[in-house]
């Protein structure tokens, strides 16, 4: 019986750029607008976990970088199309300046499933 290998994990790396009208807002509104149109998408998406990070003080471009992380691509696609359907990239408030998606180890389980790798 041939052993069950693992799903290889994704891990989607999205460089945004904070536009002037996310920038003009108080950050009393900016809460809102994720606890309203943000928090409820990752909660429907569960599949896919989440992370922000804060560039700018460190690098012109990108401003932030949203680090996404799931076994499910149809779960992130289906979470991209509902942040893009947002305020936060509708309005805009953020520009996308690249999506990088990238398979977890991807060598290795390339090794590993056409027997090149004990």
């Amino acid at each position: 019986m041939s052993e069950i290998q693992p799903q290889p994990r994704f891990t989607i790396f999205v460089h945004l750029t904070a536009l002037p009208a996310w920038l003009a807002l108080g950050r009393p509104e900016r809460q809102q607008i994720i606890a309203e149109h943000v928090e409820p998408l990752l909660e429907r998406h569960s599949a896919v976990q989440v992370r922000w990070f804060d560039a700018e003080a460190w690098a012109a471009a990108p401003s932030d970088v949203l680090m996404a992380t799931t076994d499910d691509p149809t779960a992130w696609s289906d979470l991209f199309e509902g942040l893009r359907d947002s305020p936060l990239w509708s309005v805009p408030y953020f520009r996308v300046d690249m999506v990088l998606p990238t398979v977890e180890d991807g060598f290795a389980d390339y090794e590993r499933r056409t027997g090149q790798r004990d």
